[in-house]
């Protein structure tokens, strides 16, 4: 257990990090000038903001790797000298674990947290440049779902996802169930089957649009001229690029299915199909949990194949009736002559719709698991 002589000195430095931490990140946010300090609190405040990223960066981190060490040395379970994790153990591991985990925890807060809580703050604020905002408050929210463009592109996106969802895992699972039967150059058709998944989006795109250009053209008509043909042909781009992938998972779960189920219900007179629906598939349901979990959130995310294909043409007005949710927020960052505010706050609701229905499907699909 913690002593109590050094517990006075832990919730110091616990404390001492998050002051650094709150202060490294209000200077990144440009926060900092803007509370009312005054002589040497305000000359500190505006030279840490005109000091270069890196340092409020390592400020933020030596912060929290203070309060990782005072976590870190917290020990809750009794000594056992003859355990194999035992203090004796633990302690050298304790003693250099800043050294393992900082350039790992670095990468993460640089890469992912930072530009995550930057993000989220720039939402409430009109903004062209990061450093030069306005705050506004809930306006930029109030805006996004008041947009038509933004609107017509979230019921467009959760459409070609269930679309998506179906035939992809219908398709990968049929293709997985027939190369586990036995069939000649199975491991061929395994390849040829998984090579599209590594071809990049753009290039996709392209390819397909060259594709269809050429058969729709003897139609006298366009991919870009019909939204009903740009709606399908990402459709069929998004299913021959990831079936493959999908299928290998599937052949994973299939194969780990036991055999000795399988021959009980053969022996106890069940078809092939009853088979299939009551033994095969409720075993199978992790990997469909896994495959589901990625078709949801690579269709919520789809750009690149988005952007190649069609470019959400055909236009109607201010809407472009085949643009997707992520293709909606990249214009409304990057194409706007005024305050990026709405593009950062059309991000945030699309980060928090993702991970909510990616929960709520993860936690539905693994109460259908059986425990073998």
């Amino acid at each position: 257990m913690t002593s109590k002589k050094s517990l006075p000195v832990r919730i110091i430095l616990c404390a001492a990090g998050g002051c650094l931490l709150l202060v490294g990140l209000l200077a990144s946010l440009n926060v900092l000038t803007r509370l009312p300090f005054t002589g040497t609190l305000q000359t500190w405040s505006y030279a840490l903001e005109d000091a270069g990223s890196w340092w409020r960066a390592a400020i933020m981190l030596l912060g929290l790797t203070m309060i990782a060490v005072v976590l870190n040395n917290v020990d809750r379970k009794a000594a056992d000298g003859n355990a194999l994790n035992s203090k004796l153990v633990r302690r050298p591991i304790k003693r250099m674990f800043p050294l393992f985990l900082l350039p790992t925890f670095a990468a993460f807060c640089i890469g992912f947290l930072y530009p995550f809580v930057k993000g989220l703050f720039l939402s409430f604020t009109k903004f062209k440049l990061t450093r030069d905002w306005k705050w506004s408050g809930f306006a930029n929210y109030k805006d996004i779902f008041t947009d038509e463009g933004f609107r017509h592109a979230f019921w467009y996106t959760a459409v070609f996802t269930l679309v998506s969802l179906v035939v992809i895992n219908v398709f990968a699972f049929a293709v997985a169930y027939a190369l586990t039967r036995g069939i000649k150059g199975s491991n061929v058709f395994r390849t040829v089957f998984f090579m599209p998944n590594l071809i990049g989006g753009i290039v996709l795109g392209y390819i397909w649009s060259t594709i269809f250009e050429g058969i729709l053209i003897h139609f006298d008509t366009s991919l870009v001229l019909e939204s009903k043909f740009g709606f399908w042909g990402l459709v069929i781009l998004m299913a021959w690029q990831q079936i493959g992938y999908m299928m290998i998972i599937y052949i994973a779960g299939i194969q780990s299915v036991p055999e000795d189920i399988i021959e009980a219900a053969k022996i106890d007179g069940a078809s092939a199909w009853k088979t299939l629906w009551h033994v095969t598939i409720p075993n199978v349901m992790p990997s469909i949990t896994i495959c589901t979990f990625l078709t949801l959130t690579n269709s919520f995310k789809l750009f690149d194949q988005n952007i190649a294909l069609t470019g959400g043409r055909p236009f109607d007005g201010e809407i472009h009736t085949t643009e997707m949710l992520a293709l909606n927020i990249y214009r409304a960052l990057y194409e706007t002559k005024s305050s990026r505010g709405p593009g950062q706050a059309k991000a945030v609701v699309f980060f928090i719709l993702v991970a909510v229905i990616s929960i709520v499907q993860l936690s539905s699909t693994r109460k259908k698991e059986v425990q073998q």
